[in-house]
């Protein structure tokens, strides 16, 4: 490989997978974590599994998804494709 290469850093998505703890909470989690308005938000947890955000850094993805978990979400952090 060359000096000027670069390599390119493997990017993420977390998807919301189930809510498990009070959904009001998670509501507002979606709606920090997305910018989405409290509607968007609201239809975003009911409508399971639901990929929140995408070609995220992995440690971007973690922070995410550890803010949902903490509002009773279960969550997956996948490489994209």
């Amino acid at each position: 490989m060359q000096k000027n290469q670069l390599v390119a850093e493997p990017k993420f998505e977390v998807v919301l997978v189930a809510a498990d703890g009070n959904k009001v909470d998670l509501i507002q989690a979606v709606k920090d974590a997305t910018g989405l308005s409290l509607i968007e938000s609201k239809t975003v947890v009911e409508q399971l599994p639901k990929v929140l955000k995408e070609n995220m850094a992995k440690s971007d993805a973690e922070k995410v998804a550890a803010a949902l978990k903490d509002a009773g979400a279960t969550i997956e952090i996948k490489p994209v494709q």
